[in-house]
């Protein structure tokens, strides 16, 4: 009996034990009382155990509770994922012989994101845009009958000749703009970045980011399928325009569209047959119902500074426009129809500095914008500017000119190639 009690005596003492948030976190505890010194310094409270712990099931390996912010930084959330509309929502299956991973959202620019840690306040608003209701948008909707109209009688209007080198320069620039959706967060230049970032992305371009790449990375076998995809997409982009529908939703299906049409005329995989004059009158109904709402922001007219979100909207309805114009021209060229001046753009505003298409704040544009207005108080340069008239090649056309082309972005100077070697400069 007593040995068994002088064993027991001679055991060595049980270990003390850590206190609860140390043992948790798997580190050191100097086993300080009341509480141990990693506990003070955080300002948490300090616990030991004064019972052995209930034994509990083995948890998963490499899972943290959500819930389990003992010895965590916080997580800041970076921005927020685009809602996106998902393909399923298309009125046709989607084929299932397409080896590419699944779509993801595009990433936003580092300065949106660099911007929305700092707090700043980018949240953008496109339910209040303000702009100028367009009176020639009837005209952008009729061009598809100019060249299948002979000018009245003494009218003074003789058709655009492209040498075939411009007409290829356009093709190769325009077939490159769908291939821009195939990285994320990367946009075609008529797509302002803002429109694929944020709260929500229109239906109508996350269709056409998940087309576009469908498109591209298609198995061997199933272009048919694809195609026919692609046009029940356009089919559907045609028919919807209820009511409830605001310019920010009316420019992106004007804009997939576009991208559409652009897709299937310069790809292998349909080829320029699977445009027809049909798909073309489309585009430019699509180009009115957009237009018709405006071209301009309200400040603009008054030559002051508007709301970015105005900017953003009538900044890339007026791109979006120039290049339906550049592709109506590579279309009618093919065809041997003739291409006139595009008078009902007459006074439409020339793509501004890359400085305020690629700012990713509001505060960055507002500057650049305030800028903007200082270099171009005697009116901003426009497109009309680029043509052939009484005054090309004048010192202040010329002057003007110069001053635009020191801050365009590649949109700019292709639309400055393009007029150049038409008309001149």
């Amino acid at each position: 009996m007593r040995s068994s009690q002088s064993k027991r005596r001679q055991q060595p003492p049980p270990r003390k034990k850590a206190c609860q948030s140390c043992t948790k976190s798997k580190v050191r505890c100097d086993l300080d009382r009341p509480a141990c010194s990693r506990c003070r310094s955080l300002g948490r409270t300090c616990e030991y155990l004064t019972h052995p712990p209930v034994t509990s099931p083995p948890s998963e390996p490499n899972y943290t509770s959500p819930t389990d912010t003992t010895d965590r930084e916080p997580v800041l959330p970076i921005y927020s994922t685009p809602q996106i509309a998902p393909i399923s929502e298309l009125p046709i299956p989607l084929p299932y012989t397409f080896s590419s991973p699944a779509w993801t959202p595009p990433h936003p620019p580092r300065g949106l994101v660099a911007n929305s840690v700092r707090g700043e306040s980018n949240e953008l608003d496109f339910t209040g845009i303000e702009l100028v209701p367009s009176v020639n948008a009837e005209s952008i909707r009729d061009r598809w009958l100019r060249p299948y109209i002979l000018p009245p009688l003494g009218r003074d209007e003789v058709p655009k000749a492209y040498h075939p080198f411009t007409l290829q320069y356009i093709s190769r620039i325009l077939s490159t703009y769908p291939r821009f959706m195939l990285k994320d967060g990367d946009v075609p230049p008529i797509i302002h970045r803002t429109q694929i970032v944020g709260r929500r992305m229109p239906r109508a371009l996350a269709n056409c980011y998940s087309l576009v790449r469908m498109w591209e990375q298609a198995a061997e076998g199933s272009e048919t399928l694809v195609v026919e995809t692609v046009e029940k997409e356009m089919d559907r982009l045609a028919s919807e325009e209820p009511p409830s529908l605001g310019d920010f939703d009316l420019l992106a299906i004007f804009q997939a569209y576009l991208i559409y049409s652009v897709m299937l005329y310069f790809s292998p995989i349909a080829g320029a047959n699977a445009v027809n004059d049909k798909i073309m009158i489309t585009l430019m109904e699509l180009a009115f119902r957009t237009a018709r709402n405006g071209l301009f922001c309200t400040a603009e007219m008054s030559h002051t500074r508007p709301s970015w979100e105005s900017w953003i909207v009538a900044a890339a309805k007026r791109r979006s426009l120039f290049t339906m114009y550049l592709f109506c021209s590579v279309y009618n060229a093919d065809r041997l129809l003739p291409n006139f001046i595009a008078d009902e753009m007459t006074g439409v505003f020339a793509p501004e500095a890359k400085a305020l298409w690629e700012a990713t704040s509001r505060e960055t544009w507002a500057k650049e914008y305030d800028r903007h207005l200082l270099d171009w108080e005697d009116g901003m340069l426009e497109i009309s500017e680029l043509w052939r008239s009484a005054e090309t090649g004048t010192p202040r056309r010329r002057e003007r000119i110069e001053r635009w082309l020191r801050t365009v972005d590649e949109f700019g100077m292709t639309m400055f190639g393009v007029t150049a070697h038409v008309h001149g400069c």
